[in-house]
């Protein structure tokens, strides 16, 4: 992972890198990472490899977040 999309998603997580860190999945078949914030209310969000991103509220289901990605849905 560059280092330009967990730069990407510490910003609009506005967590500390640690927690991004620790805290993601590859998503290969997407060219996408997916992190989320493990704490209650946290947001999480999809960043591609090409910057552009999708974040979500914790009340939306990964399933959900990930075909709005898939539908090109960004923000």
């Amino acid at each position: 992972m560059n280092k330009k999309i967990i730069t990407t998603a510490i910003e609009v997580m506005k967590i500390p890198i640690e927690v991004a860190e620790e805290h993601f999945k590859e998503l290969p078949e997407h060219n996408a990472y997916y992190f989320w914030n493990p704490v209650k209310g946290g947001i999480a969000v999809i960043v591609g490899k090409n910057g552009e991103k999708l974040a979500a509220s914790s009340g939306i289901s990964f399933e959900k977040h990930l075909q709005a990605f898939i539908d090109g849905k960004r923000n």
